[in-house]
């Protein structure tokens, strides 16, 4: 491989970017890898928006409907099984330790 690759589609080509490139040029795209991997998802209606909990991870979702009516939806933000970084095979163990070089 030449250069700095335009698409990284495999832990091997990450792991080669940090071997082969300065940090300054590798460190943005695994840092992509710990940014992706928290995602929201929605847990449910809720009947009144003061029924949510708001927290850190947790956040109440106003939704105007095709009636013209609000609803509420409960959010919880987790892990998200498709991330990136798992599709690749990454811990986050792995990637900390790469950011923390």
């Amino acid at each position: 491989m030449k250069g700095f690759p335009k698409h990284l589609n495999s832990k091997q080509d990450y792991v080669y970017i940090r071997e082969k490139f300065p940090s300054s040029m590798w460190k943005p795209a695994w840092q992509a890898l710990l940014d992706g991997e928290k995602n929201w998802f929605c847990t449910g209606k809720l009947e009144s928006k003061e029924d949510g909990v708001k927290n850190r991870t947790h956040k109440v979702v106003e939704v105007t409907n095709h009636d013209g009516e609000t609803e509420y939806y409960q959010y919880e933000q987790r892990t998200d099984p498709n991330c990136e970084m798992l599709r690749l095979g990454f811990t986050k163990a792995e990637v900390k330790a790469a950011l923390n070089e």
